[in-house]
């Protein structure tokens, strides 16, 4: 394999064009084939943005979120055109584009066009209709008698909008700083937080939040969790959260006190269905950031979630999908500290027997993991797991940048988390650089399996299979590039007892402290990939049967990593 003819430019690597199978809810989708504009293309002209897309569920009155694909060939593309109504709408160098402006209950046709400069571009991409949602009433909690003065509690007057707020209507949080404690949303209603408004939730000691307990309905009987959160949704269906603002859970008030007893996290959806969040600002959990329990149908999209304060944090995963169905995340930024995005399906244990219900189709494309975003910032990158007896299938990560974050992708559970099984993961156009994180108990390498995670025994010594013995397989990275100057590049390692089934790598290039490290894995496939190690081999494997290498090589400290792309605001 010729490294710099395969890697260089960076477009080959990032937006290679796949086949793949999309997860039924984000396969819908208005396109209209053959409803294109007959354009004439520029000379040289590239080719179409192909698979263009409009998730249903990811639209307002105003706003739409569109998905497509970087067609085979394009990999000269630099940005993409998107036009509305035959007008331009705007230029993105992502895979999505949020369309705003748009007149409420009426259909709009969008297109979309690959460019390069100078002026080339291509025709039309086919089109997809669009209709946006109906305009409900407004209810602006000023009205209702909340000050957004920062000081003055308004937990009563937001609580209150939201109670009276009709099917289909919106409560407006205008400008301001809104003190509040604990809110409960509701069924079909949007929650506006607008440019410049912030709700910042009361210090601890000084709000009221109630802890709830939830009953879930599990696959051996009945779950009980502690639902405590600071903005909660329950049983909510048909829910929007939008606009610029920010949702500021005063985490710092929380963190020196996390030995004393639970913190709550920021937001909280329980056995919702039907979600749309874009386009907020979550910061400073008390704990987890957001978490979406037994959720069926979200799409979270431009989202950004941050640890601002210096004050030292614990647990602030940014976005949990736990025992949840069919999730796409686009297009969302995370500066946050622990887990950015941790897929989860609970656990069990003596004092809790009952296993959660499976995590399935989750889709994760289009975002940035940095850990530069924040003074606070120190994200971990993706994690499935550790909570896995429940079950996590059909997960789908592509397009994301990782800059100073600790994983592109973590798999991670061990013995006690009983009944795991962990299949079909697909990561594939996927860039990490990291020169900051370094290596710990946790978080050895940038692609990371862990079956001992947290466990001292040795992954060298099996113990006897039970049926409650974790089990991950159908796990495929492909077109990935890694540049990791302080740690080990992949780390893969499975159980003595229960090897990890089925796993390929496929155009992958790692430049590293160290190389790979495989263990106990069944049918491991490479092909195209080059590891480059500054320290010791490039390749170690143990207990590593019927592994196929094709094209498999390694690097020199000399090689040059292609110039990384600018997707600092996705």
């Amino acid at each position: 394999m010729n490294l710099r003819h395969t890697f260089v430019p960076l477009a080959v690597l990032l937006f290679a064009s796949l086949t793949v199978v999309r997860p039924p809810l984000f396969a819908q989708g208005d396109r209209v084939p053959g409803l294109a504009a007959p354009t004439t293309a520029s000379p040289s002209a590239l080719p179409a943005p192909v698979n263009l897309t409009a998730p249903p569920l990811a639209r307002t009155a105003t706003t739409a979120v569109l998905l497509w694909d970087r067609p085979a060939g394009g990999e000269a593309i630099e940005s993409y055109q998107v036009f509305r109504d035959g007008v331009l709408a705007g230029e993105t160098p992502r895979l999505s584009f949020t369309a705003r402006n748009l007149t409420p209950n009426r259909q709009h046709r969008f297109t979309v066009r690959s460019r390069r400069s100078p002026g080339i571009s291509s025709v039309e991409s086919e089109a997809v209709l669009v209709l946006s949602k109906a305009a409900g009433p407004v209810l602006n909690v000023r009205d209702r008698g909340a000050r957004g003065d920062g000081v003055t509690p308004d937990t009563a007057a937001i609580q209150q909008a939201i109670a009276n707020c009709p099917p289909g209507g919106t409560v407006l949080i205008p400008p301001g700083v809104y003190a509040v404690d604990h809110l409960e949303l509701k069924s079909d209603l949007t929650l506006e937080i607008v440019t410049g408004a912030t709700l910042q939730f009361r210090a601890r000691g000084v709000g009221d939040f109630p802890s709830i307990p939830e009953k879930l309905a599990g696959p051996d009987g009945e779950v009980t969790v502690t639902n405590f959160s600071l903005l909660t949704a329950r049983d909510a269906k048909n829910l929007t959260i939008t606009g610029g603002g920010r949702i500021n859970g005063n985490g710092a008030s929380w963190w020196p006190h996390r030995l004393e007893g639970p913190r709550p996290h920021l937001f909280k959806l329980v056995r919702c269905a039907d979600v749309f969040v874009q386009d907020v600002t979550l910061e400073d959990p008390p704990a987890w950031n957001t978490h979406a329990l037994y959720v069926d149908r979200a799409v979270f999209s431009g989202l950004t979630f941050l640890k601002v304060s210096t004050v030292p944090g614990s647990n602030g995963d940014g976005l949990d999908p736990d025992s949840a169905r069919d999730v796409l995340i686009v297009g969302c930024r995370f500066g946050n500290q622990d887990d950015s995005i941790a897929i989860k399906s609970g656990s069990v244990s003596a004092t809790r027997p009952f296993r959660q219900r499976a995590t399935e189709n989750i889709t994760i494309r289009d975002c940035l993991f940095d850990g530069t975003l924040a003074p606070g910032s120190r994200p971990l990158g993706i994690g499935i797991g550790s909570e896995t007896s429940g079950g996590i299938r059909r997960v789908w990560i592509r397009d994301c940048e990782f800059r100073n974050a600790a994983s592109m992708a973590y798999i991670k559970t061990n013995r006690e988390r009983r009944g795991t099984v962990i299949e079909d993961v697909r990561v594939e156009n996927c860039v990490f650089t990291n020169t900051a994180v370094v290596g710990q108990a946790a978080n050895r390498a940038a692609i990371s399996i862990d079956t001992m995670y947290y466990d001292p025994a040795s992954p060298e010594l099996p113990v006897a299979l039970t049926p409650e013995t974790p089990v991950i397989r159908n796990v495929h990275f492909k077109n990935i590039f890694v540049e990791d100057t302080v740690r080990r590049g992949i780390t893969l390692v499975g159980l003595a007892e229960s090897p990890v089934k089925n796993l390929t790598l496929t155009q992958v290039v790692v430049s590293a402290r160290q190389g790979l490290h495989g263990q106990n894995l069944d049918g491991a496939a490479l092909r195209d990939v080059t590891i480059t190690a500054r320290e010791g081999p490039a390749f170690t494997w143990l207990n590593v049967p019927n592994r196929t290498l094709h094209s498999v090589s390694e690097g020199t400290a000399s090689h040059t990593a292609p110039v990384q792309p600018n997707r600092t605001n996705p």
